[in-house]
């Protein structure tokens, strides 16, 4: 008999062992995970639905537009992916539900079996006087006293084992509830990958349409792809001479090499790679940073694009992402009002305002407003000292 409880005991640890706990923790993280990214990505395509709405409505069919667009189309595949993500994580979560209630189901099984032992025992032995022959059977006044212990306990280890096998079948309901849950939501996954699928099509059919239509106009674009050329080469010249003369003034003596105005910010500039804000509340990066094809002529590359260029509502605030001093305020064509913020050796270059509400000398700190956006797009470039960088990898998510 006292075989048997030891057999039920084990095997009742067994059965609330938290087996398996930690990796469904995980598959439960990665899951939020691709919610997370898949909720932004739906809000980036919303944001750039709003965008090429304004854009047509100020100017149909122009490749502004067609940008917009195809930027949609490759947040919309990212969308896929997730969603496809999301659904694998989930299917392994369904399969490893299904077998933690096998094994919870089996366990259980096992336990109501040997706990049906015991009470058949206690009634096989269930006469009083057995019990004080049993114990008054015992070699010794210490074994007497084991058994005499084993018994009181006896009546009390049957129902705690009750108690444990109740919870242990609400355990299983609660699982099997969970699992129904599950493939609920897995199924909503699924219609929705259908749904952004099916907008993906319709997509790539507009951009398509929207190529017809511009190719008409090569001619034109051809001649504002030149002058996009010239402006972005006076646009680097500008930067590179800007820098030079910020650098040069940090210079102690000439030929000196140059010496950092504030070694400590640099180094925290630098330690927030990844972490800096974005320049605009609300924007989506629809010019990546290095050289690109053009969107409508196939071979031909754009201007090598030494920052990135994200789409915004027009007016936006633009806002400083670090402490740091003004060091210029300039007009460039094609660019209009530019912005030369330095933080020690690194800098950062805001194009494309309307209206700049900073001088230079002036110092700011991480989010001031620096000014409003003049079109719908913002060029923003980040430096460190002659070398440029992408701004991509030290901008964090939005």
């Amino acid at each position: 008999m006292v075989r048997i409880i030891f057999c039920v005991i084990y095997l009742l640890l067994a059965v609330f062992m938290p087996e398996g706990a930690a990796a469904q923790n995980v598959n439960a993280q990665n899951v939020d995970a691709h919610k997370e990214k898949i909720q932004k990505l739906e809000q980036d395509i919303a944001f750039l639905d709003k965008q090429i709405e304004e854009t047509s409505a100020r100017q149909k069919n122009s490749l502004q537009e067609l940008t917009l667009i195809r930027q949609k189309i490759n947040s919309r595949k990212k969308l896929l992916t997730e969603i496809d993500n999301r659904l694998k994580e989930q299917n392994d979560r369904i399969s490893e539900k299904n077998v933690s209630l096998k094994k919870l189901e089996d366990r259980l099984d096992t336990l109501e079996r040997y706990y049906g032992h015991l009470i058949s025992n206690a009634y096989k032995n269930r006469d009083t006087r057995v019990w004080f022959m049993y114990i008054l059977a015992s070699n010794s006044i210490e074994q007497g006293y084991r058994r005499w212990s084993y018994l009181k306990n006896y009546s009390r280890s049957i129902r705690e084992q009750s108690e444990k096998i109740r919870e242990a079948r609400q355990e299983l309901i609660a699982e099997r509830e969970a699992l129904t849950e599950l493939k609920k939501s897995t199924l909503e996954v699924q219609q929705q990958r259908e749904k952004e699928y099916d907008g993906l099509k319709r997509e790539e059919k507009q951009a398509q349409d929207y190529i017809k239509s511009l190719n008409t106009r090569q001619a034109q674009f051809k001649k504002q792809l030149e002058q996009k050329k010239q402006e972005a080469d006076r646009l680097n010249r500008e930067m590179q001479k800007m820098i030079a003369e910020a650098l040069k003034s940090q210079t102690a003596k000439q030929g000196d090499p140059p010496k950092p105005a504030d070694p400590k910010l640099s180094g925290v500039f630098r330690d927030n790679k990844g972490k800096l804000p974005w320049p605009v509340s609300q924007g989506v990066i629809v010019e990546q940073f290095g050289e690109h094809n053009h969107p409508l002529f196939k071979g031909v590359k754009l201007p090598f694009n030494n920052g990135v260029n994200i789409s915004a509502p027009r007016n936006s605030p633009v806002k400083a992402v670090f402490d740091g001093t003004i060091k210029q305020v300039i007009v460039i064509p094609g660019y209009n009002q530019c912005i030369l913020v330095q933080h020690g050796t690194y800098f950062t270059f805001y194009c494309k305002l309307g209206r700049v509400s900073v001088k230079a000398g002036e110092t700011v700190k991480t989010g001031d407003t620096l000014g409003t956006l003049d079109d719908s797009t913002l060029h923003f470039e980040l430096w460190n000292g002659t070398a440029k960088q992408n701004p991509e990898l030290w901008l964090r998510g939005q």
